[in-house]
């Protein structure tokens, strides 16, 4: 048997239950894949000329001529992605109060025009937070290019509400 929740099985998970997930439903260990984004030239360019206008993310010509030799995209663009991806599959199903950090952010390759990105994320931890009402997990999360290379890990931390009291 698999440790790894595809999102297919998630959703139907929540569309059995009809319910969003507590903190106190999760389990360390647990691992979630889903996701299959693929990332556009326009979305690339448009992007980085709002947010990092380096020019081998917003001028394909000038691109082929830099280190890498190709149009890119930002690796805050490719955060965004891996963030839009948890959030339609993953923390849209769960009782989110706030992200509280991230770090180890490490963008291990790039990401280019036409690539399709999956997310694959693991609880590594679960703690009770300061407040009774909720709970804290430490996540890490390893996005991959459809050849299954990794162009993006993450560590990061959310709050979630525990079960209400009775």
């Amino acid at each position: 048997m698999s440790d790894v929740i595809s999102e297919s099985a998630l959703k139907s998970a929540k569309t059995e239950k009809n319910q969003k997930i507590y903190w106190d439903e999760l389990k360390e260990g647990e691992q979630f894949s889903y996701g299959h984004y693929q990332v556009s030239e326009h979305e690339i360019i448009d992007f980085a000329k709002r947010y990092d206008p380096m020019e081998f993310h917003v001028d394909p010509e000038k691109a082929k001529l830099s280190p890498i030799g190709a149009l890119c995209a930002s690796g805050i663009h490719t955060l965004g992605i891996m963030q839009r991806l948890t959030f339609d599959n993953i923390y849209t199903n769960w009782h989110i109060v706030a992200g509280r950090e991230l770090r180890k952010c490490q963008f291990r390759l790039p990401v280019f025009v036409d690539d399709c990105l999956t997310v694959n994320m693991t609880i590594a931890k679960l703690s009770v937070d300061t407040r009774s009402d909720r709970g804290n997990a430490e996540l890490t999360f390893d996005v991959k290019n459809a050849k299954g290379k990794t162009v993006l890990e993450v560590e990061g931390e959310i709050v979630l509400q525990r079960f209400p009291s009775i």
